[in-house]
């Protein structure tokens, strides 16, 4: 399963509207969308910049968890203490 961040959501509504938006994506097989975490989980063969292009086009923003959470770790690093 692929994870995404999904930033912009302030409603159910939009959670459902992420979730069709990227449930419409050839080869994605399911989509769980959870407005709490503002996350993404994505099962299927479906391409990463597809899966996060559907999610601009529904007028939010997506990244896939682990580039977030390498750049977040890198900037860590790159902080002086």
């Amino acid at each position: 399963m692929k994870q995404f961040n999904v930033t912009g959501m302030s409603c159910a509504a939009c959670s459902a509207r992420v979730e069709k938006a990227v449930s419409g994506v050839e080869g994605v097989e399911s989509c769980s969308v959870s407005l709490l975490t503002n996350s993404m989980g994505v099962e299927g063969s479906a391409d990463v910049n597809e899966i996060i292009r559907a999610v601009e086009n529904a007028g939010y923003g997506a990244s896939l968890k682990e580039e977030a959470d390498n750049s977040e770790a890198l900037e860590d690093r790159e902080t002086p203490r």
